[in-house]
């Protein structure tokens, strides 16, 4: 083979590596290209004066002063290998990246008399690299805020392994078991489970791993010899890891005694005031009887009228107790509930409180449901949303004829939808997103305690499959417009056609 055979090889060679070879001669101060570096450095080989001085004005001028210093300080050192990167600037205005790796040559004196290296475009790979460097910050960045949330919810959360040891655990979690996150980490999930609870356990976590079906699991925890009421929500991870969600549900319990104890109590002050007008009323007539009996001008058809008064009154009465009674027995019996007459119980629980402060209240019941579910829960879930939207209305509408608070039900393709809306300005934009925490009140601390539309997220949501938003409309009421908040809740079909028994 000839000797253009190889030098075309080489030729292919030098375009598939982007590498080229050049030599400068420090006497003349001239460079020369293999035809590689021209396609490299975009250069004209004929209109290029091959100078050094030309090189350095196509580096980029940030990298200039650098690459000239690293060249004249390897003058210095005899038979040494020499490798940097920089930066250059094409006549197009493409930025390019390049590895220079060269020796230089002396004479028998010792004297440096040539530079002689390789040229390699690698701006591919910095490209690469590059963007290999914000893929990693990005995932970085990802993993910190997963981080942030993981330990910074309100939740318990874990991974735990197939053994259902404890890989990792969060601030929530340590903080409802009350034990440190080193003793948590040297213990599994089972081993603080109760014992009349492990057997049940077992199989839940067993029936987890062949089906990755996350049920919700209920359990006791022995810790330290005090027990604490859990609800776990195992998640896969990998085939090796799972998330636990962790609640405690006797502090969820002592929140919804909490929430109870404030509408009774507030249940007792709307009877005080729903009782006075017909007490009123019965000790009218009675002191009318008395006084015409004493006379002897009563008449027999007037006692009659007067005594059904008198009943008419007591009946009211009695309903009204029955109503307190029954809201205050805390029964946990599933109940074939109609919609609207659950919603007409809660009216009927603030009707006094309601009428006090002049507000009107406009129902429009179109359609009904009969679901099944936890009546008092409900109609706490009403009182709770019902007394929201009064406070707002007291604080904040003067004109007693503005005072609206406005209920529909209408059938809709997922079930019925309620909707409670009212006048009182709405639910400032910022915390909106924050009404059903735990807590969180605006309200002021000797009439807040911000557990009431939590509880009432809970009931609706777990306890009767439901959903519920809170959002602020403007909407209209006789040719008026008006500003408020809107509590709109779906309830879902959950009864079968045999199952239907109204209570």
């Amino acid at each position: 083979m000839d000797i253009n055979y190889y030098k075309e090889k080489l030729e292919q060679l030098q375009k598939l590596s982007k590498t080229g070879f050049w030599e400068l001669d420090l006497k003349s101060n001239k460079i020369t290209y293999s035809s590689e570096i021209y396609n490299i450095l975009e250069i004209d080989k004929d209109t290029f004066s091959h100078k050094y001085e030309d090189f350095l004005n196509i580096v980029d001028s940030k990298d200039r002063e650098a690459v000239n210093n690293f060249y004249l300080d390897s003058l210095k050192n005899i038979e040494k290998e020499y490798s940097f990167k920089h930066k250059i600037i094409t006549k197009s205005g493409k930025i390019k990246y390049l590895e220079q790796k060269y020796e230089v040559k002396f004479d028998e004196k010792s004297s440096p008399i040539a530079f002689f290296g390789t040229t390699q475009d690698i701006s591919e790979q910095e490209f690469y690299k590059k963007k290999l460097e914000e893929d990693l910050k990005q995932i970085k960045k990802q993993q910190n805020e997963l981080e942030a949330i993981f330990n910074n919810t309100i939740d318990g959360l874990a991974i735990i392994d197939l053994e259902t040891n404890f890989i990792k655990v969060n601030k929530t979690y340590c903080e409802i078991t009350g034990l440190s996150e080193k003793e948590l980490l040297n213990t599994s999930c089972l081993n603080l489970t109760a014992p009349e609870y492990l057997e049940e356990s077992k199989l839940s976590f067993e029936e987890f791993l062949a089906t990755n079906t996350s049920k919700p699991f209920e359990k006791v925890c022995v810790i330290n010899d005090k027990n604490i009421e859990v609800m776990l929500y195992p998640y896969r991870i990998d085939e090796n890891h799972i998330m636990v969600n962790m609640k405690d549900i006797s502090r969820d319990k002592l929140i919804q005694e909490q929430s109870r104890l404030i509408s009774m109590g507030e249940m007792v002050g709307n009877i005080a005031h729903q009782w006075r007008q017909p007490l009123s009323i019965i000790t009218s007539i009675a002191s009318s009887i008395k006084v015409l009996n004493n006379l002897k001008k009563i008449e027999s058809e007037d006692l009659d009228k007067n005594m059904q008064k008198i009943m008419e009154q007591s009946n009211y009465l009695s309903d009204t107790i029955d109503d307190f009674r029954n809201f205050i027995v805390n029964t946990s019996d599933l109940e074939n509930l109609s919609i609207i007459k659950t919603l007409k119980k809660s009216l009927s629980l603030l009707d006094s409180a309601i009428k006090m402060n002049k507000i009107r209240v406009i129902t429009d019941f179109r359609d009904d449901l009969i679901i099944s579910g936890f009546q008092n829960e409900l109609i706490q879930s009403f009182i709770n949303i019902l007394n929201n939207s009064k406070d707002a209305i007291i604080e904040n509408v003067v004109n007693t004829k503005d005072r609206l608070i406005l209920i529909c039900s209408k059938k809709i393709d997922e079930g019925v939808k309620v909707e409670i809306k009212d006048s009182g300005g709405g639910i400032e934009e910022d915390i909106l997103d924050r009404i059903f925490e735990p807590y969180f009140t605006t309200k002021h601390q000797n009439f807040g305690t911000g557990i009431g539309l939590a509880m009432t997220h809970k009931f609706i949501t777990q306890r009767h499959k439901a959903s519920i938003k809170a959002n602020n409309i403007n909407f209209s009421f006789k040719e008026k417009e008006y500003k408020g908040a809107s509590f709109v809740i779906i309830f879902e079909d959950n009864l079968k056609p045999k199952d239907f028994k109204e209570s």
